[in-house]
């Protein structure tokens, strides 16, 4: 048999036998099938000769060539069981195509529940692959707090897994990174060799925190909904003609360093599904006195009766159309305790001095009457990152945070 070698295949691996959440991979999704998203941003790239869908239940099969998919064949009983790898259905896949006279020098494995993953990102991954050489190449996000920092519990004990890192600032630790598990491109031949999608030769594409979830439970099913309808949202505004980076209407401006254009605008009820994801960030969760996560019921209701409370006043910290960080000033006789998280793709880049600087701004209108009023934060203990940019601003230890008279 004469073999025909083409360039490039895309795989989406679904099968119909999802235990955590029966039937996953064609579950509804902001409005379609989520195993949709895989497959349109496939087609969309322009860059594979193949886009095709491995399963073994015929309604998935239906649903993707509805979409615009190839299931040229079903998946076996062996690939599709529980105890079947990735590389296990790319290997059957790959070697169905060869006997029919089909093989391809670049492959893509994408999930099917990976709504976060676009035609572009695709394009990206599948370009460095080619001109790089790699093995394979994969989109990774950094933890949101070093893990070399983390804990054992032993009978209800908490000792430090590495105490080498304990006495080491977390600002301080290399970043570490983990797989997105969204999609996986490779070259062929070099999977057929080695069966490994993570090789000593495999690059990295660092992905925001905010387009990367996993799908286990329904909690997150929840979060990856919120977070896929905030990234559409941000990149309808960046092709909006009217994200030109100047204030917002209502907006407070402050410009604070160059090229910048850092404002407050009030936060408003369609901003409660942001606010919800920032506060359930690992690294605000730790941060905070109460480590627990945040349901979206209780926040729900917290964010509600925070709209309505006249002491209280929450913002969103923009620089232009970017939506960095937020604020809630807590109004008292004396004057406001601060609240404040930055989103976690823009920490380190010196909002947090910015973000206090115009809460002061803030409280120093509220106190036009009296002439004077006091700014405070409760800052938790290891809490560094808080602890310098209240010290750098001039804020006093009080208690068990900081406070600044204005």
């Amino acid at each position: 048999m004469e073999i025909s070698t083409e360039t490039s295949i895309a795989i989406i691996t679904a099968r119909g036998g999802s235990k955590r959440i029966p039937r996953k991979n064609i579950r509804d999704f902001c409005g379609k099938p989520i195993l949709t998203y895989s497959i349109e941003a496939a087609l969309s790239s322009g860059v594979f000769d193949e886009v095709m869908v491995s399963t073994e239940d015929t309604e998935i099969s239906g649903i993707a060539e509805q979409y615009g998919a190839e299931v040229p064949f079903l998946r076996s009983p062996k690939t599709a069981d529980d105890y079947a790898t990735t590389a296990d259905v790319l290997m059957e896949v790959l070697t169905q195509y060869r006997a029919v006279g089909r093989e391809f020098q670049f492959a893509c494995c994408i999930y099917p529940t990976a709504p976060f993953v676009t035609a572009a990102k695709l394009k990206q991954a599948m370009k460095c692959l080619e001109e790089s050489g790699a093995d394979s190449v994969l989109p990774v996000t950094a933890f949101s707090f070093p893990p070399m920092r983390g804990f054992l519990l032993e009978a209800g004990e908490a000792k430090y897994a590495f105490p080498e890192y304990a006495p080491r600032r977390s600002q301080d630790i290399q970043p570490m990174y983990h797989d997105c598990g969204q999609f996986y491109c490779f070259q062929v031949r070099r999977f057929l060799e080695s069966r490994q999608l993570v090789t000593a030769h495999t690059q990295a594409m660092i992905v925001p925190e905010m387009e990367v979830q996993d799908i286990d439970s329904e909690q997150d099913w929840r979060l990856a909904e919120l977070k896929y309808r905030l990234m559409k949202e941000k990149a309808e505004d960046r092709e909006s003609p009217e994200s030109s980076g100047h204030v917002l209407q209502g907006g407070r401006a402050a410009v604070m360093g160059e090229g910048r254009h850092c404002f407050l605008r009030e936060a408003k009820w369609e901003d409660m599904e942001q606010l919800f994801l920032w506060a359930n960030d690992k690294e605000v969760r730790k941060n905070s006195f109460s480590m627990e996560p945040i349901s979206y019921e209780e926040h729900q209701e917290w964010y509600v009766k925070k709209l309505d409370e006249e002491s209280t006043q929450m913002y969103i910290l923009c620089d232009g159309s970017l939506e960095v960080g937020s604020l809630r000033l807590e109004y008292d006789a004396q004057g406001a305790e601060i609240s404040y998280s930055i989103a976690p793709e823009y920490r380190g880049h010196g909002y947090g001095k910015e973000l206090i600087s115009l809460a002061e701004q803030e409280v120093r209108r509220w106190a036009e009457m009296s002439g004077k009023a006091v700014i405070k934060a409760q800052v938790k203990p290891g809490n560094q990152a808080s602890k310098r940019i209240f010290t750098e601003a001039g804020y006093e230890v009080h208690a068990i945070g900081y406070q600044k008279l204005l």
